[in-house]
């Protein structure tokens, strides 16, 4: 009978290990297709004619880096220093053009955030703290410039 037992108890420690190791390579996974994207999407920024790059400072601190290209229709940007929000709140990115489209939201100060977003010559990019999980429109803007 103890037999049994240790022979179960080393099967769910065996199984356990087996299902933590199948996580992580997910996760890898995860993070590789993450970064194949990215790299895609800077290739085809750099390799635009007309890919622009700018800073936006925020109101609150930090900085957005932004590099963007209306005919692919893409940009990324890159959180620089944000100050560090209270867990019920969130950055979130905004395409301005008549009305506000969400872009994405920040949640870590140095973030990377991409979009693919349509961007008419009078387009501006802004950031606004919203409540976790972010808003259908912005309301506390922090920054906003013209792209």
């Amino acid at each position: 009978m103890v037999t049994s037992v240790a022979g179960v108890g080393l099967w769910s420690s065996e199984r356990a290990a087996r299902d933590d190791a199948r996580a992580t390579i997910e996760a890898l996974e995860s993070q590789q297709a993450g970064s194949d994207e990215e790299q895609e999407m800077i290739s085809a920024l750099m390799a635009a004619d007309d890919t622009s790059q700018l800073t936006v400072p925020s109101a609150h601190g930090g900085d957005l880096h932004v590099m963007y290209s209306r005919d692919q229709q893409a940009m990324i940007v890159q959180a620089a220093g944000l100050p560090e929000l209270p867990s019920d709140s969130t950055y979130q990115l905004w395409i301005v053009d008549g009305t506000a489209k969400d872009a994405g939201l920040i949640s870590e100060p140095d973030q990377i955030v991409m979009a693919r977003e349509e961007m008419s010559p009078t387009a501006q990019i802004g950031l606004s703290i919203e409540p976790a999980g972010g808003s259908e429109e912005p309301t506390d803007v922090i920054a906003i410039q013209e792209l």
